[in-house]
């Protein structure tokens, strides 16, 4: 065989070596940043139902009551200018 030949060869193998290594790397990323999609989903989700029990009507009116000595008014002026 020539040698045009061997250097296509070992050229050809070199770039196959390249492309299945690139493939892995790529791969690698993507389960990463799978994982990284679900934590930040759960972590939102978290978040959600921990707002919505915090702003739940009945807790604030609770906290505003007990923590903040808030009452309802016994009757209701409206100031006219």
């Amino acid at each position: 065989m020539s040698w045009g030949i061997w250097v296509s060869v070992l050229v050809s193998a070199f770039l196959q070596v390249a492309a299945v290594q690139w493939h892995r790397d790529l791969l690698q990323v993507w389960q990463q940043e799978t994982a990284l999609k679900v934590q930040l989903s759960q972590e939102n989700t978290r978040l959600v139902l921990e707002k919505s029990a915090l702003t739940a009507p009945g807790r604030i009116d609770k906290i505003a009551r007990e923590e903040l000595k808030m009452h309802t008014p016994e009757t209701i002026r409206v100031l006219q200018p």
